[in-house]
């Protein structure tokens, strides 16, 4: 692990931790958000939708209603389960003399991953904007360049762009990275 003393203190963002372990540094970002209490909310009214249209359909012998219904009843376990995770999940980027690991825990969830740090060149931010019918939402990506010049998201969801440049920051001080501009990333 390279070790690189930063000029500048780089405040700690809100849902963010720095650990410092025996052999690694972990970044731990903790999921909770205003969203996740909307999210109770509409699960609620969601899942309880469910269960009288379900009933319905079950106690009346209407097959077609019900086969249409469990489709929005596999929606509604999944907004149950996200919700929990939003609660109770935590993301480490944890940087030790080896790799560079993404891991979202207690309850699993995808793009968790593993880089040998002697292959990261990069770090950078991204920015995606999300726009439907009724309105834009932005979210913040963190990416990591190899040495084959591939590229490769680290984390994603982030809706507060001082969490991914501090992750991305705090990566390149502790691997010893020169921060290089990077076409398509988050101007800072």
């Amino acid at each position: 692990m390279h070790s690189k003393q930063s000029n500048s203190f780089t405040p700690l963002p809100s849902n963010l931790e720095l650990v410092t372990e025996y052999d690694a540094i972990v970044i731990r970002r903790t999921w909770k958000s205003a969203l996740a209490y909307f999210l109770v909310v509409f699960a609620l009214f969601w899942n309880t939708f469910m269960v009288v249209w379900m009933s319905i359909a079950i106690s009346q012998g209407v097959w077609m209603m019900a086969a249409f219904g469990s489709i929005h009843a596999a929606v509604g376990i999944f907004l149950i389960y996200y919700t929990i995770a939003l609660f109770v999940n935590k993301t480490d980027v944890r940087i030790d003399t080896y790799y560079l690991t993404v891991k979202h825990y207690p309850l699993r969830w995808m793009g968790q991953s593993q880089t040998p740090v002697e292959d990261v060149q990069q770090i950078y931010c991204k920015e995606k904007i999300t726009r439907n019918k009724n309105s834009t939402s932005i979210t913040y990506e963190v990416h990591c360049i190899d040495r084959n010049n591939k590229q490769k998201k680290l984390l994603s969801g982030l809706t507060d762009s001082s969490q991914a440049q501090f992750i991305e920051a705090e990566i390149e001080k502790v691997l010893g990275i020169k921060d290089r501009p990077v076409t398509g990333e988050f101007k800072k």
